[in-house]
């Protein structure tokens, strides 16, 4: 076998760097259980990515060994899981031609050139192709890529843009729809006719339904649309993501249009929960989905299961600054007797509403009444700068009964976890809306974490340092950062620099505030030896006091700019695991983490596992960690050292003379089958054992 050369891995990379997003394992899984689909079959994609990209991900593991035999054997399986992208059938051939296969690699080249990879230059060019490329097939093949390069695939037709008038409903389809593997999500063109000219349509605001004591912005909607002084929603999408539980009456906003998903799309329940569609042409989109996941250990609403799956996360800020605007009822996840917040995080991706069904109603008319009640210039710049929802939250918030003034804004009340609607003054937030202009429109928070030679953050590390198998960042996006305190120090320091987004800006300043848990425990300032930057500059040292944390901590990062209010917040969350019950002592020492009961405080079984045990720290006397012990119910199960190995056999003077690594995994489901209890978090010897270095 001949080893693979360096321009043969770009090439090879290259190829596959239209697929970018890391695996989520159990939809993987699912995803396997099935038969491959055709790329035609466009609906069940999110079933199907998951495993195409663990597979991309071993393909360029196998490019980077030089691993031809691994790359023969990776992109076999990416041909079975979709037997009909010309990208997989492409990189297969390229494998069997270096490992001197050619009929097999022609033969799979040619299905690639038939199922649309038609670039015939690429392809004579590339040098995989070098065993291969004098023989007469293979040039009879690049012919065949120049011929059919501007021919559409056979039963493949490209997506075409959806076209409907203003006000009307459009449905999608296959023909309007294509699938994004960089981003995992389905992209979509809607071409809206005859959205220009809102006033003929003003009266529609003095209509009888709803009833204008119960909608007091109606009457200011009509006047300002006779007089051309607001937008309309022209162009706007709404799109329900609950199967019509909680439908908007769409009818009661002139120019909105309806986003209908097609029957077969419920097959794969990509129609329910949370968005998955980015529209690349409507101005702004508004969606809710008033479910939630109950009846298993993982029960939750739709807010929740978006702010815990980094993936999701990752997603739901896309779609946030792309102007799509969203609503989910908190339901159990707050305020449930007994139980209380059980949140793990914070983001301002979606507006989480307080209650279950039908409470995500007030709020979605609300952005959807202050969106139609912009000055035209306002939402031209608001769509274009991509802050169409990042303004709605802002307004939202700032507009809340009891915030009045900027300072009330930055305070904890103009931010609840979840929002309620006595709490909601939509007359003010029309009005808000219909009085901003482009120059007042504040920037958001752009969020990134630092970590460096001159500015070292150390994090823990699982297993090493604490039991649970994930690491502390839960999420990570531009608008919302969510840490799990996991580490055993007294204080944890992390470095976190906000930059304006969209645009650069040096007259931009930031707020950081407590927003939510103990502000006694959290100090924010300058970076030590720091002068030049500091918080209000973007730059912000913050240090959390564990001994003190209880409970959920949330720091909401504000931006402006000269002539803007602070604008809509970004989050950073420290979390604690609920269950935990620490004891450190005056100088900061753990001394023991006690999980024995782990049913008195409910915890996201995603943030940590329920375990049985008592981990008690031992320390010399120069404080060093030595190691710990592990009891269950009070007897000694194990004993640790204090890099996470299991402790085999020991010393006459009681030191570690052998010791194994230990691997920790989930056990069962306490219960039974039909238990919503989680499964429990357990541990197994990994390897063999060792003389300890």
């Amino acid at each position: 076998m001949r080893p693979l050369n360096r321009n043969a891995k770009c090439a090879r990379i290259r190829a596959m760097k239209k697929y970018a997003f890391a695996v989520m394992l159990s939809a993987a899984v699912a995803a396997a259980a099935e038969p491959a689909p055709s790329v035609q079959d466009v609906w069940r994609m999110p079933q199907v990515w998951p495993q195409h990209t663990q597979l991309r991900n071993e393909f360029l593991k196998a490019i980077r060994r030089g691993d031809t035999k691994a790359m023969e054997k990776v992109s076999k399986a990416g041909t079975e899981l979709m037997p009909d992208d010309p990208t997989w059938r492409y990189n297969h051939a390229c494998a069997l031609a270096y490992r001197e296969k050619p009929d097999a690699a022609l033969d799979d080249l040619e299905k690639a050139v038939r199922l649309g990879f038609r670039n015939a230059a690429a392809i004579e060019k590339d040098s995989d192709f070098a065993r291969i490329r004098d023989l007469p097939r293979f040039k009879e093949i690049v012919a065949l890529a120049r011929k059919l390069a501007n021919e559409p695939v056979p039963g493949h037709p490209r997506p075409v843009p959806a076209y409907t008038s203003f006000g009307g409903t459009v449905t999608l389809s296959p023909t309007n729809v294509a699938w994004n593997f960089d981003s995992g999500v389905f992209e979509t063109h809607i071409q809206i006719a005859g959205v220009n000219n809102p006033s003929p349509l003003a009266t529609r605001y003095g209509a009888s339904r709803p009833k204008p004591k119960d909608c007091p912005e109606r009457p200011y909607l009509a006047a300002w649309l006779s007089e051309g002084t607001a937008s309309g929603n022209g162009g706007d999408l709404y799109i329900n993501h609950d199967r019509g539980h909680s439908m908007l009456a769409v009818g009661d906003f002139p120019l909105l249009t309806s986003v209908r998903m097609p029957p077969e799309s419920k097959r794969y329940e990509v129609d329910v929960d949370l968005p998955n569609i980015i529209f690349k042409d409507s101005p702004a989109v508004f969606g809710n989905a008033s479910r939630a996941r109950m009846g298993t250990p993982f029960w939750r609403s739709i807010a929740r299961a978006a702010m815990l799956d980094p993936h999701a996360a990752g997603r739901m800020n896309m779609f946030y600054l792309s102007n799509q605007f969203w609503v989910f009822p908190a339901h159990m996840d707050f305020g449930r007797e007994g139980i209380g917040d059980v949140f793990s995080a914070r983001t301002p991706h979606m507006l989480t509403t307080l209650g279950s069904s039908y409470t995500d109603q007030p709020f979605l008319r609300a952005a959807i009444a202050s969106a139609a009640s912009f000055p035209r210039p306002t939402r031209q710049a608001l769509v274009k700068r991509r802050l169409m929802a990042p303004t709605l939250q802002w307004i939202i918030r700032r507009t809340r009964k009891g915030v009045g003034t900027q300072e009330d804004y930055l305070e904890p009340k103009a931010h609840p976890v979840v929002f309620a609607a006595k709490d909601l003054d939509i007359l003010s937030t029309v009005k808000f809306a219909h009085a901003l202009r482009p120059e007042q429109i504040p920037p958001v928070a752009a969020l990134k974490l630092v970590n460096s030679r001159i500015f070292p953050v150390r994090m823990p590390m699982p297993v090493r340092d604490y039991p649970d198998p994930n690491g502390e960042l839960l999420i990570v996006t531009p608008t919302a950062i969510a840490f799990a305190l996991r580490g055993l120090e007294a204080e944890r320091t992390f470095l976190v620099q906000a930059q304006p987004f969209p645009e650069r800006d040096p007259t931009a300043k930031f707020a950081w505030r407590v927003i939510g848990g103990d502000a006694s425990a959290v100090k924010i300032g300058p970076p030590l030896g720091e002068t030049l930057a500091g918080p209000e500059t973007g730059l912000a040292q913050i240090t959390i006091d564990r001994r003190h944390v209880t409970n959920r901590i949330d720091v909401a990062v504000f931006a402006k700019s000269h002539g803007t209010e602070w604008g809509a917040p970004s989050f950073i969350t420290f979390m604690p695991i609920p269950f935990e019950k620490r004891v450190y002592d005056g100088n900061g020492r753990l001394l023991s983490i006690d999980n024995s009961n782990a049913e008195e405080r409910y915890t996201d079984p995603f943030l940590a596992l329920p375990r049985p045990w008592k981990d008690t720290f031992a320390y010399s006397k120069d404080g060093v960690l030595q190691g710990y012990v592990r009891t269950v119910n009070g007897k000694e199960m194990a004993a640790f050292t204090a890099t996470g190995e299991r402790i085999v056999d020991r010393n006459a003077d009681g030191t570690a003379k052998t010791v194994v690594r230990v691997r920790y995994l989930p056990r069962g489901t306490r219960g039974g089958a039909q238990s919503n209890l989680p499964p429990e978090l357990t541990y197994i010897d990994d390897g063999t054992p060792f003389a300890p270095r």
